[in-house]
């Protein structure tokens, strides 16, 4: 960096009494290395308002001094006494009256207390400055800016203080003697720029470069000479940061090395070493050396070696299996074209091995024909991957047998049962003589879990083992939920889509006595133990009616659900209604015993659905038995 005067001198080391040391002043000749200072911190880039940093002072060739910096120098404090019996304290400060700023080798030992290397006597504060008024903390600083720079004193009274140019001294200089109710601070012009050992401070942008080359990647596929479109170029550290792409299929392969320096593109490439990378999809990284000449132009030729796949294809057994088509897909099974537009496939040599050729970066799926539990997904990286897809050619059977562990294992009718082998998962119901649930085709062979469940039981798994081939019987013990054998209540609930508006919710049942109450919108509670929540007629839902035991026994009997269309601004088949029937345990858990959905309803639509009937003992017991049909009726019609 460079620091400007208000009338456009340099601030450099003047009048110092060896070669390295100096005050740092004003100088008025053409700018050279005593009036260039390398930034030691920050070490991000840009400078920011409120930033820290130390400068450095650079030798005859452009190479940083050690330990020559700025730094301020330092003067006597003394601490005022706490009683007049106290001895007078004195120590040492940065800055104040007559205290320059140096350019210079640590400091000496000179004054009390004061410790050589302090590292306040070197690093300061860089805030950028707005119509004389600090920017915020934080703001860019950039070439050409106003900026002003203070430090750290030691004094608690007066605890910074700022750079102040001095004409009026011999010899004129910088002191660190600017501070709030004193001298004012000056504010200086600032200059970055890059400088190279021996070369210097880089010229402008605009000047002719004295010793560099365009230079132009050509990659192309090894073997074929084929350009490689998408293709990236960079050079390596410590080559310059330069870099350029090929272009899109078709493409020529060519790419031309640019960097863009303050906004501007540069297209020659410094003469000497460069080592240059390039990295594309469905190709293995290269990496080419070679020289940039002093004028002209080079092309430099890196040939990629292809992303490859390879495997084996096994039985069970370990036996290679020859002839077998192998895929690449993606992960859901969708087609992945090769470079000629064709769709990765291939058949297994006489050894059962398969290769695929600039296959793209990513996730992919391999398969065979034979069995989808084999198939295998794989993240390839640039150097590709070797696969070996192992096949089960037999299958067995998994019967599953769900019992009443409370009950002398008395098979259960109607148990939902879900096998999870592979990764993969199957499911069936319970049923037949006795109740089974069957799976054909189960591979491949080793571990599975065997979960089940019904209503009024606890879920239960158990783990086991599919053989090869053959038949596997898993018997699974359910033990009941006696919250759920022993309800509070029951609900029966509406839900429904925006049209038609108004769906109402029927129940009707025993009363205990003689006929049946009809529970509906115009008599919400016929009886103590039936009720309607409420009746919704904005098409939101959802409608509850909620049956509870009368002195801890419920009445017992056949309850039946009905749903009326009674706005009727369309059919109850386009409506998205279901019913759902669900018990209600003495902790308020839900439990489903069921869920009817209208769509499942045949015929033409009627103004009513008849969605089931069910019976009720006083402990609760359940049995459903699901109508499901369309009937002809009102409002007030009871079933």
């Amino acid at each position: 960096m460079r620091i400007r005067t208000a009338d456009g001198r340099l601030l450099g080391t003047v009048d110092g009494p060896t070669a390295y040391s100096g005050y740092l002043g004003p100088t008025a000749g053409a700018p050279g290395t005593w009036e260039t200072f390398l930034i030691d911190r920050p070490t991000s880039w840009p400078v920011r308002s409120g930033d820290e940093m130390v400068l450095r002072a650079v030798d005859g060739t452009w190479r940083p001094l050690p330990d020559v910096l700025v730094r301020v120098d330092h003067g006597v404090l003394v601490l005022p006494r706490r009683s007049k019996k106290d001895p007078q304290l004195v120590t040492y400060q940065f800055g104040g009256r007559d205290r320059a700023l140096l350019v210079s080798s640590p400091l000496q030992a000179g004054f009390p207390a004061y410790t050589p290397g302090d590292p306040r006597e070197r690093t300061f504060t860089i805030s950028g400055m707005t119509g004389g008024s600090p920017t915020p903390f934080g703001t860019p600083i950039k070439s050409g800016d106003q900026v002003r720079f203070s430090f750290a004193t030691r004094n608690q009274a007066r605890p910074e203080r700022f750079w102040r140019l001095r004409d009026d001294a011999s010899p004129r200089r910088v002191d660190g003697d600017a501070e709030p109710g004193g001298p004012a601070a000056t504010s200086f012009t600032i200059e970055f720029n890059e400088v190279r050992p021996g070369l210097g401070w880089r010229p402008p942008l605009d000047a002719a470069c004295r010793r560099c080359a365009r230079v132009t990647a050509v990659v192309t596929r090894r073997g074929t000479g084929a350009p490689v479109a998408d293709a990236q170029v960079t050079a390596l550290p410590p080559s310059v940061p330069f870099a350029g792409d090929t272009r899109p299929a078709p493409t020529d392969g060519r790419a031309g090395l640019t960097a863009s320096v303050d906004g501007a593109v540069r297209d020659r490439v410094p003469a000497g070493p460069i080592e240059l990378r390039a990295t594309a999809n469905r190709f293995q990284t290269a990496t080419v050396t070679d020289t940039v000449p002093d004028r002209g132009a080079v092309e430099v030729r890196i040939p990629m070696d292809c992303t490859t796949v390879t495997g084996r294809v096994l039985d069970s057994a370990g036996t290679p299996m020859s002839g077998e088509w192998v895929y690449v897909t993606d992960v859901q099974g969708g087609p992945i074209l090769d470079l000629d537009g064709d769709p990765y496939q291939t058949r297994t040599d006489v050894e059962a091995r398969f290769s695929f050729a600039c296959v793209p970066h990513g996730q992919i799926k391999l398969s065979t024909d034979h069995d989808p539990s084999a198939d295998r997904i794989v993240t390839v990286g640039s150097r590709g991957d070797h696969v070996e897809l192992v096949v089960q050619r037999a299958s067995a059977t998994v019967v599953v047998r769900v019992v009443d562990a409370d009950n002398a294992d008395q098979p259960l009718d109607g148990a939902h049962v879900r096998l999870t082998v592979g990764g993969a998962a199957r499911t069936a119901t319970t049923g037949g003589s006795p109740p089974e649930a069957t799976f054909l085709l189960v591979r491949p062979a080793g571990a599975a879990t065997v979960r089940a469940s019904t209503t009024g039981y606890l879920p239960s798994s158990v783990p086991a083992t599919v053989p090869a081939s053959g038949t596997v019987t898993v018997t699974v013990r359910l033990h009941r939920d006696e919250s759920v054998q022993t309800p509070m209540a029951y609900v029966l609930q509406l839900d429904r889509g925006p049209l038609p508006r108004d769906l109402d919710l029927h129940c009707s049942g025993p009363t205990g006595g003689e006929g049946r109450f009809h529970c509906l919108f115009n008599d919400a509670r016929p009886v103590p133990f039936a009720r309607l929540d409420v009746d919704e007629r904005g098409g939101a839902g959802p409608e509850r009616i909620t049956i509870t035991p009368v002195a801890g026994a419920f009445v017992p009997g056949e309850y039946r659900c009905w749903i009326d269309n009674f706005s009727g601004e369309q059919t109850l088949a386009h409506s998205g209604a279901s019913l759902s029937l669900l018990s209600v345990d003495a902790a308020s858990l839900p439990t489903s015993r069921g869920r009817w959905a209208v769509a499942d309803v045949p015929g033409e639509p009627g103004r009513l659905w008849y969605v089931l009937r069910f019976t009720l003992d006083e402990r609760g017991g359940l049995t459903a038995d699901p109508v499901m049909a369309y009937r002809s009726g009102s409002w007030d019609t009871a079933l």
